[in-house]
């Protein structure tokens, strides 16, 4: 097991700019190796609600959560963090399992195995603002099926590290040590959030890098089905499982519902909407592993939400964005904004807004910062009224995707944009 005490912005500064300063292009990097990690599924840390199980916590019982592979593995290895916590985070026995058929906390038979830490401790304890890595599991880790990680959490928690809208069903047991139990009788109630569990990551000899999804609700999947695993990043891993190409890269998602770019999420108000895009960029993104391309899908909430942004505000916070990555030799695919007329948050002002950060990005000029622009908003929008999503891939609210919406953003992703090759149906440059 390794602890690390997350990075700041700041601690990452002086670095970035000397990088910078001999940067003249972003190489695509490397594809991995037998002894690489590549990441298999992330999510992205926030703050406590305001109310709820995370801010009160729990005292001895074990959470059991359910997450989606998308690359494929021979061993594997957990990431926990408390980088939100107001004290120390006690982990007692820890288990990974194949889920079982349906969604429920039952282990598939003769799957469940132990997960260690420091070397083959049954337990851990997490550090305020840290993160931990369990030592390695021999386990086959297929591409594109739900594993089941569970934990005992022996101590009162206190306030939660967690991810408030996970689109998936996880499970909260009675009081005790249910971690080894293979059937899920135990596990009574049932949440729509992961908590403490930020990723998984395998490695093996045909893992090739990770795929790391920066953005808001969209990018979380708000309004797709719930345990169906319909993100655009879902829909964008499987067709990446499905070329030869691109098989065995692994594509983590790092979105948080009410993201921004420029802002953190309000103490008071809504704190579950993270720490914003540019102070979590280092934390999910770059210390990742085997991170060959991020893809940056944000901005409207910048745009939309008070206080408000300016056009010019989130167009430099995609650059700067942009900058530091491309300073750690990590491709940047950036997409268009998507239309959200006759939404709660819609305004005529938020609208100019988003046409003038999607124009400026279309031009020829934003290859100066990114390496691809995918356009999201070509793909969605109405032809007949632009300012609308199509109504066939409406989720309801007229900003969010239903499931064949996000399927159809994860299309008008060219794969090579993601390796570095020629990149038809956006603009890009070759590396």
């Amino acid at each position: 097991m390794s602890t690390r005490p997350y990075r700041t912005a700041a601690a990452t500064a002086t670095a970035v700019l000397l990088a910078q300063a001999a940067l003249t292009g972003t190489p695509a990097r490397a594809a991995g190796s037998p002894e690489e990690w590549t990441g298999t599924w992330g999510t992205a840390p926030a703050p406590a609600a305001p109310t709820g199980i995370s801010r009160e916590g729990v005292d001895n019982r074990t959470v059991r959560m359910v997450v989606h592979t998308s690359a494929a593995g021979g061993e594997l290895r957990l990431r926990f963090s408390n980088a939100h916590g107001t004290a120390p985070l006690a982990l007692g026995r820890s288990t990974v399992a194949l889920a079982g058929s349906g969604s429920s906390p039952t282990a598939a038979p003769g799957t469940l195995r132990p997960v260690t830490f420091d070397g083959g401790a049954t337990g851990t304890t997490v550090p305020v603002g840290a993160e931990v890595l369990s030592d390695p599991v021999p386990f086959e880790v297929p591409a594109d099926l739900d594993l089941l990680v569970s934990v005992h959490l022996p101590r009162p928690t206190g306030p939660m590290t967690w991810h408030w809208l996970a689109q998936q069903s996880n499970y909260v047991s009675e009081p005790g040590d249910h971690a080894a139990e293979s059937a899920g009788g135990a596990y009574t109630r049932t949440e729509t959030s992961w908590f403490f569990l930020t990723g998984v990551d395998v490695r093996g000899p045909g893992t090739r890098g990770t795929v790391v999804a920066l953005g808001d609700s969209q990018t979380d999947g708000v309004k797709s089905t719930q345990d169906a695993d319909a993100r655009w990043t879902d829909a964008l891993a499987r067709r990446i499982t499905a070329d030869p190409a691109t098989r065995g890269m692994g594509v983590l998602n790092e979105g948080i519902g009410g993201n921004r770019i420029l802002r953190d999420g309000s103490e008071t108000d809504r704190p579950q909407r993270g720490t914003s895009a540019l102070g979590r960029l280092e934390r999910d993104v770059t210390d990742r592993p085997g991170v060959r391309t991020a893809v940056l899908y944000e901005g409207i909430n910048d745009l939309q939400l008070e206080p408000r942004a300016t056009s010019a505000q989130v167009l430099d916070g995609l650059r700067t964005m942009a900058e530091r990555l491309r300073a750690r030799h990590i491709r940047v695919v950036v997409g268009t904004l998507t239309p959200f007329k006759d939404s709660p948050f819609y305004t005529p002002e938020a609208e100019r807004a988003r046409v003038e950060v999607n124009t400026a990005l279309r031009s020829p000029a934003a290859l100066a910062a990114f390496d691809a622009v995918v356009d999201f908003d070509a793909a969605v929008r109405d032809p007949a009224d632009p300012q609308r999503v199509r109504a066939a891939l409406d989720g309801g609210d007229h900003i969010h995707l239903n499931d064949t919406g996000y399927r159809t953003l994860a299309d008008a992703v060219p794969l090579t944009a993601l390796t570095g090759g020629d990149v038809p149906g956006a603009h890009g440059r070759k590396s």
